[in-house]
């Protein structure tokens, strides 16, 4: 009686090449906006404090509230995962962030955007919590660190951008012009943005 080896595949380790590649594009885009809003709204503090009449100590609540809430719930997503499934709880993230996302732009108090911005730091920690344990399902055993480098690099590539890449600062600025609409009674509000710098002259001896 002869033995055969027989080499067992593993059909769920992974997905087919096809869908990986749309898999891993989806992760990336939802992984990019999530850290693009954490540092974004830094370049357009100076407005919102204008438009809203609002100190500049107010006015850095809203990046606050965005980046208090991830770190609040940032672990708590995590067991929801396990329990009904990454896919799930990453789908339910990006919808609650798009729905917030458009809260944020027909907020007209600062108190509302602020409110808005919590919640959808709430979907950007549901899209953080389950990236990593997605991979497991998106790429083979084999090209797991793959996956894991792809990753790290989309959050240091967006980090990066929305700070000093100037094609991101100038869409933020264009987003803000209407982002959000000017609130009634702050028609002739005080203007606390920073006064221009004045060129030191050379001295003629």
């Amino acid at each position: 009686m002869f033995s055969k080896n027989i080499a067992i595949t593993d059909t769920t380790d992974g997905l087919p090449n096809p869908r990986r590649i749309w898999a891993v594009i989806a992760a990336s885009l939802a992984l990019i906006m999530s850290v693009l809003d954490a540092n974004i709204v830094n370049v357009v503090l100076p407005t919102l404090s204008r438009e809203f009449g609002t100190s500049p100590s107010t006015t850095i609540w809203v990046m606050n509230a965005y980046q208090l809430a991830i770190t609040v719930s940032l672990l708590s997503f995590s067991s929801p995962g396990d329990i009904y499934g990454y896919h799930k709880v990453f789908l339910s993230g990006v919808a609650v962030f798009c729905v917030t996302s458009l809260i944020c732009v027909l907020s007209t108090s600062f108190w509302m955007l602020t409110v808005a911005r919590v919640l959808q730091g709430f979907g950007a920690s549901a899209i953080t919590s389950v990236n990593t344990a997605q991979l497991r399902t998106i790429y083979p055993r084999k090209y797991l660190g793959r996956g894991l480098g792809i990753s790290a690099m989309v959050v240091a590539v967006s980090a990066v951008c929305c700070e000093y890449h100037p094609f991101v600062r100038k869409l933020a600025m264009a987003f803000c012009d209407q982002y959000p609409p000017r609130p009634a009674g702050f028609d002739n509000g005080p203007d606390l943005s920073p006064p221009p710098r004045e060129e030191a002259k050379p001295e003629i001896r």
